[in-house]
């Protein structure tokens, strides 16, 4: 596990299996609500991306290099801001490991 603003992050991070996913129509977000809670999350696609990578098959870095290789990015880049889009995942209670 590492950590990253203070909040643990999951080496292979599982999303919660509750957590249901809505694609807002005609817009580049999805909402992910959580049933328990109430709580929503409007989410735009790529970190959408990376929450449904969250499946315990995929690290950080594995989901880094998917996206790389789909946007041709800077690796470096976007390994940065997929761990932090982990941690706030993490924050929120959306994923486990």
């Amino acid at each position: 596990m590492s950590d990253i603003l203070d909040v643990t992050v999951p080496d292979y991070p599982i999303r919660r299996e509750n957590i249901i996913a809505e694609e807002l129509e005609g817009m580049d977000e999805v909402i992910f609500i959580d049933p328990e809670t109430g709580d929503n999350y409007a989410m735009n696609n790529m970190a959408a991306v990376i929450l449904e990578l969250c499946d315990g098959k995929h690290s950080a870095e594995d989901m880094s290099r998917i996206i790389q290789e789909t946007l041709a990015g800077d690796f470096e880049r976007i390994h940065k801001d997929v761990q932090a889009m982990l941690a706030e995942f993490s924050a929120f209670n959306l994923i486990h490991g």
